[in-house]
């Protein structure tokens, strides 16, 4: 294993093993073995992983029926078997609002979700659109029902959809180019909040910056593609792509910034 910890950050070390404990589990028992929903940067890791357990198919679904989600729980299934989508026991929730006296976004519907005490890894895409839709682990269903019943003191209703009926994601994000000099998080942190160096650094040492979900509290922390960077107070943003390097040896990136 020691050789999967030199592709990742010593801080996800925990998380590999984690995931290599569930893959054993899978091949010894000769059993499906179901994982919470996971980001991509998880099943990044997920997938490193799965080339050492041939015997092992890993199967991804987030609710929908194309299922170009984010977010997707994951099933490790030993080779022969077969499973179905209901294996995933992903439940797809439409949140009804009275949208004429109040205007909720993904923010406030997270907010509202998490502060019942239920962890992140329970829940899967919320999707805003026409309507507000969004996946759960079924069997956290009924806490939700019975505990989210106001979201900015406005009643909501919250009722079962069929799997197959769960909105495919929106794009939410604009696309934006920036110039930086490394790929710290302070400087690309600056650059797109479009704030002094300092004032970035401090939000970082102050908690109020997450990478991948994971409070980051050091402002050299070197960012990757395809890294989901969410700071309160602003909203969520994503190291999407290396465009090139520019004569004086800086790097000119893509980032997606999500519309909240």
């Amino acid at each position: 294993m020691e050789s999967l910890f030199q592709h990742f950050r010593k801080e996800e070390k925990e998380k590999i093993i984690f995931y290599y404990s569930k893959f054993e589990i899978a091949s010894r028992d000769y059993y499906p073995v179901l994982l919470d929903f996971t980001d991509p940067r998880e099943r990044k890791i997920i997938e490193s992983i799965s080339g050492r357990f041939s015997d092992i198919k890993v199967e991804y679904y987030g609710g929908g029926s194309d299922d170009n989600h984010e977010r997707k729980r994951v099933l490790l299934v030993p080779e022969m078997l077969e499973v179905s989508r209901d294996d995933f026991e992903i439940e797809t929730v439409e949140l009804e609002y009275p949208e004429k006296f109040v205007s909720l976004s993904h923010r406030n519907i997270l907010g509202a979700m998490m502060s019942i005490g239920v962890d992140r890894s329970k829940l899967g895409d919320i999707i805003i659109s026409d309507k507000i839709e969004f996946a759960v682990d079924k069997n956290f269903f009924e806490l939700f029902k019975r505990e989210l019943t106001t979201i900015k003191n406005a009643p909501i209703e919250l009722s079962e959809i069929p799997n197959d009926e769960f909105l495919e994601p929106v794009d939410e994000t604009t696309k934006h180019s920036i110039i930086v000099s490394s790929f710290r998080l302070d400087v690309i942190l600056s650059e797109v909040i479009k704030e002094g160096r300092s004032k970035s650094k401090n939000r970082v040492t102050r908690e109020k910056v997450k990478v991948n979900h994971a409070i980051v509290t050091d402002p050299s922390f070197v960012v990757e593609l395809g890294d989901i960077i969410s700071v309160r107070g602003f909203g969520r943003f994503i190291v999407s792509d290396f465009i090139h390097e520019t004569r004086k040896g800086k790097s000119r990136i893509e980032v997606l910034v999500y519309e909240d």
